[in-house]
């Protein structure tokens, strides 16, 4: 028994020493980002536009991805390649749950997306667009841009280059959520707005391509065409905001439209153009009031 209570005594000295010892370091809790509890809240938007374009893209502009609180993403999807393309965008739908969009955040913090609001240009290129990175988490908004972002520039010192190579490492984790999440997101289903931003000027005769003649839509809404809706910046074009019903009786119409249709009513013609509302929109001219 002597010799069997040598053998046990460094196991139960060692047990002695690990039971009264301070507990090993853990790891860091991962950062929380505190989000909206409004559904319809922004979290972070990317956009990249500008540069040299028309007037009129900019009124239908639409942001590349915005990602929601409750965890919907709204994408541009692409376009049929055909000439002329229909008016209504294809814009797609994806979902992610409240874990995947700490993810995201903890992936725009380290990009600087958290950071003071900045701005970083580039030389050596003109006309190009620059790309917005809209975030708000914690209850502040951040909101981050690139000129020329994705271009082999110069940027004004080593601090800007360094800021522009994570932004566009950021936006490229974006462009691959399969791999930022370790699963496939998909976009099989269609974004359906609650509104439409209807656009319509006097029809001037458009640009003319031989052998493509613009069919004709009767225009569906009680408004007049000629008098409605709100002034634009673009010359002899106004707004005229479809919610509801309106919305589903434009829809219908504009299923048969594309970009080149001649729209009339009572006696006039018309061309329309179109933007979907995204969920932090309510108006012709902006984000949804307080």
């Amino acid at each position: 028994m002597r010799k069997l209570s040598t053998l046990l005594l460094p196991l139960l000295l060692t047990g002695c020493v690990r039971a009264g010892s301070s507990p090993s370091p853990t790891a860091t809790p991962a950062p929380y980002y505190q989000v909206s509890a409004d559904p319809d809240d922004l979290i972070l938007r990317i956009d990249t536009g500008g540069g040299f374009v028309p007037m009129s893209y900019l009124l239908t502009h639409m942001p590349q991805w915005s990602l929601y609180a409750d965890g919907r993403i709204v994408v541009q999807g692409p376009m049929i390649e055909i000439y002329p393309q229909p008016l209504l965008p294809n814009l797609r739908l994806m979902r992610i749950t409240p874990s995947e969009i700490q993810t995201i955040l903890a992936e725009a913090d380290k990009a600087g997306l958290l950071g003071p609001d900045a701005s970083y240009s580039a030389g050596g290129i003109a006309d190009a667009p620059t790309t917005i990175f809209t975030l708000t988490a914690d209850g502040k908004t951040h909101r981050i841009s690139a000129y020329a972002l994705w271009q082999d520039v110069e940027a004004n010192n080593k601090a800007d280059e360094a800021a522009r190579a994570k932004l566009l490492e950021f936006q490229g984790k974006i462009g691959d959520l399969a791999a930022l999440l370790g699963r496939e997101v998909t976009d099989e289903e269609a974004f359906e707005p609650a509104g439409m931003r209807v656009f319509v000027r006097p029809f001037d005769g458009g640009d003319p391509v031989q052998g493509v003649e613009p069919n004709r839509v009767a225009w569906p809404l009680t408004a007049d065409p000629a008098t409605a809706g709100t002034p634009t910046t673009v010359p002899q074009t106004s707004c005229v905001l479809a919610t509801g019903q309106d919305l589903a009786t434009f829809l219908t119409a504009a299923r048969q439209a594309t970009t080149i249709t001649i729209w009339t009513h009572g006696g006039l013609e018309y061309s329309v153009m179109v933007r979907p509302l995204l969920p932090d929109e309510a108006t012709c001219g902006g984000e949804k009031s307080e």
